[in-house]
């Protein structure tokens, strides 16, 4: 009690010493955000631990100590960080390290404390009205199976079975009359049922089948999860996935509504981006905030810095691509490459287009989780072949003796050439696993898992090309990850689960040309200051390079409990996570005697080594209810809850909400809204320094002894403290129907994008004294300072900005039938319609002519509106899947149609809105004056809107068809755009020829388990 109240004082002691401080200009303004969070962090400490002194009740001791923890921890964070960012030398931050000591006790103590709950109150479970729900899992031979996953849905509970294949619940049944059996295993097909209240002292049998095609029912395509974590979410289960014959995860998620199916394209990086129709850097934002989660591991891009200098190409600019194909290799600043992700060890996948969960942070645009295969299984060895791409892959699970479990291995290589006859481009990748699963208890499960990755993309250099043009992108990673989950029977927590891991690897992009010019005058110092730079010839191979090696570490840490208030049952989990990202590589390895484009701008590239930059670190708390109960007699479910994240500095809280409502029998409504954010990336946060390059003299009369260049050059280093995360807000209506023949359902949503990131360009004038020089035949000339300064108006770079925005509106229907037995076929059709309206909220910046300067105009530069950009698209897709059980054979038919796809440029920049002189001095234009002779000079630039339609609706009609033998022999083939329809129309405007649908394309898969 005393301690509590000690805390308490010396807590609003630190928030006095805290604004004091900042009153006093003790700190800059960008530590403002720093002292609100510790200050936000204290007072629900304080607010908490009051909470404990007058509610003595163990389910709130527990989750109040709990976030007492998480909130000590969160204030020792925020105080070391501001006394090793915000204190001098000559000042002692008593009062923070008085709080940092109080708040440390108070960490220990409440872990303390809630260790001893958890051990003292494992006594009341016995208080309870207490039933055993037991049962057995066996196979089709009536063997016991082991390690099954046993899930009772809507008790939030969980169980693996023994070696004997039995498994049991601890019940309480005044609070449950009946359960949701979930049962799952690799490589059968999962069991759903429902127990009842009067059948909870029987013993339970479950008897799966394998997955094969000789089953009566067997699920082709993906569907609407009706107990998903988010109201729209959308699943491919495995057998779905072995139907789509995928060489990656880009071929799986070709099929979500809104999708086209299209032929294999191993050439070039591949992205997913959700709800929208958005191109350039605001598709690029929504890829980079659509998170790929792999067994509960966030596959991380924000260590990723294969670029070359934002400041001189821009950020989309900067990334080293393949010219000669047109194909880019790096992700840098968007989501992830999806071809590094094999499909064959894929058991499910989850795709939240919606509204994600409060326990999913570090996203904008929703979530691909992918849950691997792990347990014992058969030898499996697949084989595909598609024009000149070939995957092959084997994986075996192996059974251990005992608690021991079992260990998943896996290899898959693909080897993809873009025209077989010269195999000048060629795409290559080889991932290997190894996840061990053991069973300690029935109750605690432990998955450690190692991974290893390379990936190849070359482009060879052509024997008969002259410029020797080659490009080539390397990729090596390792993983290691582990992941526990502790289920207790106790009433104060139900579940601990951690997930650690870690991933390490090594990057290398690389592009060559021949140049053939006239010699280039250099420079190459990386500092500020006036020198004598030097002349290159005009012939050599100009080269960029870059080095990465990217590292990322996380630990998440989630606890649940049930908490029950009267009728309705509280399904609580809370939790944290952290994340920290650096890249120690050699980083750009810049030559200033190969430059590609030397004097771009009056900027060249200085080496830039990866190693010096900081590593960046983003964290967040959560905390979640799930509960149900009854309005009018129908069922309102409520999934709600709240995060906080610290990224880049910068704190958000994101409350997010998914509810249905059952409205009749087969019918919900379904309503939902959430906020979400993305951290930059280190490629943000700390792109190279900007060097200007100003030749005072370049006197070059072809002798290198005889001539002179001196050379000014400014240094700039980027600071992107402030900038800050993008930032979603998605509000989602929706109404779902699910009979026993047929499911149906309708989703509208409304997604408000903003602070994406994009360059910003901006004018840099300089101000540099005059040289002179004296020419001395067969010597170097000498120079020397001259009368008066020159202007250098012209300079412009490039900086990083949240100057991305946009607005995402759509309509997603869906319906799919069960096989209708007369004819053995299925029917599912999708139909999406998406309207993206999208702008860059800076400006555009025009400069004025240098007769203009000479003439003393008073406007120097122009400030115009960003343009604004309209995109929209309306596209639907019928499935027919014929299913003839006793010949294990399925045929299914994919008819894609285009209805409208629409694009529209809107110049809103015609016009300038403002102006700055050459003091840098803004002034506004409220009203565009011809005759106003300070900024008239910048005329109308006579741009209309451009707007692009397309001509006519097109369809394609693809196919897949599968015969199994024996139920372990599998066939398959697929071809995209099987009657070869390629419909064209030209285009006046341009002049063109356009084709759309690609040509023919046919693929054939064999696998067999043995």
């Amino acid at each position: 009690m005393k301690f509590k109240i000690l805390i308490l004082f010396v807590c609003f002691l630190a928030i006095a010493n805290v604004c004091s401080a900042y009153a006093g200009n003790e700190t800059g303004p960008e530590s403002l955000i720093i002292i609100v969070f510790a200050i936000l962090a204290t007072i629900l400490n304080c607010f908490l631990t009051l909470i404990l002194l007058l509610v003595p009740w163990r389910a709130t001791i527990l989750f109040g100590n709990f976030w007492i923890l998480l909130t000590s921890a969160i204030v020792i964070v925020s105080s070391i960080y501001f006394i090793n960012n915000y204190f001098n030398g000559s000042e002692e931050p008593v009062f923070w390290y008085l709080i940092i000591a109080v708040s440390i006790a108070s960490f220990i103590i409440s872990l303390l404390r809630i260790i001893l709950l958890i051990w003292v109150c494992n006594s009341s479970i016995a208080q309870q009205k207490r039933v055993i729900l037991s049962g057995q899992v066996l196979d089709e031979l009536k063997n016991p199976l082991s390690y099954a996953t046993v899930k009772l849905t809507n008790a939030d509970k969980i169980t693996y079975t023994n070696t004997t294949g039995d498994f049991s619940f601890s019940l309480d049944a005044t609070r449950y009359q009946s359960v949701n059996v979930t049962v799952s295993i690799i490589g059968m097909v999962t069991i759903d049922t429902t127990i009842s209240a009067a059948n909870y002292s029987e013993l339970l049998k479950f008897n799966m089948k394998s997955l094969n095609l000789n089953l009566n029912e067997v699920q082709i395509n993906s569907q609407r999860k009706q107990n998903a974590s988010s109201n729209s979410s959308i699943l491919f289960d495995r057998q779905a996935i072995e139907q789509l014959q995928a060489f990656s995860l880009t071929d799986i998620l070709n099929n979500l509504p809104g999708k086209v199916y299209s032929p294999l394209d191993l050439q070039g990086a591949k992205n997913i981006t959700l709800r929208t129709t958005a191109t350039g850097n605001a598709a690029l934002s929504n890829s980079l905030g659509t998170a790929i989660i792999v067994d509960g591991v966030v596959q991380s891009n924000n260590a990723n810095m294969q670029n070359k200098s934002v400041s001189k190409y821009g950020m989309t600019g900067s990334t080293i691509d393949d010219t000669k194909n047109g194909r880019s290799y790096d992700v840098t600043f968007g989501g992830i490459d999806l071809r590094d992700i094999p499909a064959d060890n894929i058991e499910s996948i989850e795709v939240i287009q919606g509204v994600a969960p409060a326990q999913y942070g570090d996203l904008t645009d929703g979530a691909v989780i992918i849950n691997r295969q792990a347990g014992r299984s058969d030898y499996q060895f697949s084989s595909r072949f598609n024009g000149g791409s070939t995957n092959i892959a084997l994986s075996k699970g192996f059974k251990l003796k005992e608690k021991f479990g079992a260990i998943n291995s896996n290899i898959n290589y693909t080897i993809s050439n873009n025209d077989p006859r010269d195999k000048l481009k060629q795409y290559s990748r080889i991932t290997s696993g190894l996840m061990w699963t053991s069973y300690l208890a029935s109750n605690l499960k432990n998955t450690l898992s190692f991974d290893f990755a390379k990936k190849f993309d070359d482009a060879k250099q052509d024997p008969d090309d002259g410029t020797e043009t080659l490009t080539y992108s390397k990729n090596t990673k390792y993983s290691i990850s582990n992941r526990t989950a502790w289920e207790i029977e106790n009433v104060v927590l139900k579940r601990i689960s951690l997930i650690v891991s870690g991933d390490l690897a090594t990057q290398e992009s690389y592009t060559q040309r021949s140049i053939n010019s006239a010699p280039k005058a250099m420079a190459n110092k990386d500092t500020t200051g006036i020198y004598e730079g030097f002349y290159i010839p005009g012939n050599y191979i100009a080269v960029d390079h870059v080095v990465g090696k990217p590292i990322n570490a996380t630990v998440n840490v989630n606890i649940s409990n049930e908490i029950p208030t009267g009728s309705i049952i509280h399904f609580i989990t809370a939790g944290s996570n952290f994340a920290i990202a650096s890249n120690k590589g050699a980083g750009v390895l810049a030559d200033p005697d190969q430059p590609r484009f030397a004097n771009l701008d009056s900027q060249n590239e200085r080496p830039y080594n990866f190693d010096i930059i900081p590593s960046t670190i983003n964290s967040g708390v959560f905390i979640q209810d799930q509960f149900s109960f009854k309005v009018f007699k129908k069922t309102l479910g409520f999934s709600a809850g709240i995060r906080f994240d610290s990224q880049n500095g910068f704190g958000n809280f994101q409350p997010r909400i998914n509810t249905n409502y059952s409205i009749a029998k087969d019918w919900k409504i379904n309503l939902a809204y959430g906020v979400s954010t993305k951290a930059p990336t280190l490629a943000h946060r700390y792109p190279s320094p900007t060097y200007f390059d100003i030749p005072l003299i370049n006197y070059f009369t072809g002798n290198v002894n005889e001539s002179l260049l001196l050379v000014y050059t400014e240094k700039i280093t980027p600071d992107n403290s402030q900038l800050k995360p993008s930032k979603s807000n998605q509000l989602e209506l929706g109404l779902t129907m699910k009979k026993k023949h047929i499911d149906a359902s309708i989703f509208s949503y409304y997604k408000k994008n903003t602070n994406g990131f994009n360059t910003q360009e901006r004018f840099y004038p300089l101000i540099l004294p005059n040289f002179n020089y004296i020419a001395i035949p067969g010597q170097k000339p000498k120079y020397f300072k001259a009368d008066g300064t020159t202007l250098y108006a012209g300079l412009k770079n490039n900086i990083i900005s949240n100057n991305v925005s946009s607005e995402n509106y759509g309509i997603e229907f869906q319906v799919s039938t069960k096989k209708i037995k007369q004819i053995q076929t299925s029917f599912s059709f999708n139909s999406v319609c998406n309207y993206s309206t999208y702008h860059n909220s800076g400006y555009t910046l025009r400069q004025a002519s240098l007769q203009d300067i000479l003439a003393n105009k008073k406007a120097f530069y122009a400030i115009y509106n960003a343009s604004e950009n309209v995109d929209y698209n309306i596209i639907s897709r019928l499935n027919t899947d014929t299913h003839i059980p006793k010949l294990g054979f399925v045929v299914s038919l994919i008819l894609d149609v285009t209805w409208q796809r629409h694009n529209e440029n809107l110049r809103a920049y015609d016009l300038p809105i403002a102006y700055i002189d050459k003091n840098y001095q803004y002034y506004n234009i409220d009203t565009y004056d011809p005759n106003n002779t300070d900024y008239n000079h910048f005329k109308p630039l006579g741009l209309a809107d451009t707007e692009g339609r397309l001509p006519f609706s097109y369809a394609n009609l693809s196919m897949r068809l599968s015969k199994e033998i024996k139920k372990r022999i599998r066939f398959s083939i697929n071809a995209y755009n099987v009657f070869n329809i390629q419909p064209q129309y030209y285009n006046p405007t341009s002049q063109r020829i356009i084709t759309y649908n690609d040509p023919l394309s046919i693929g054939a898969e064999f696998s067999i388990k043995f």
